[in-house]
């Protein structure tokens, strides 16, 4: 049986997952799309400090 913590861990990756599902859906445009891959990469990089 998972821990607290293994379940809370699985479900924040299933939310942020559906989060960015639903910001690609928006896209209407090649360059929605590029400030959006900006956006993911900074969030990325600053996760990796």
């Amino acid at each position: 049986m998972p821990i607290n913590a293994e379940v809370i861990e699985n479900l924040a990756r299933k939310l942020e997952r559906v989060r960015i599902l639903n910001d690609l859906k928006e896209c209407r445009t090649l360059e929605e799309f590029q400030e959006l891959t900006k956006k993911y990469e900074a969030l990325c990089n600053d996760d990796r400090k």
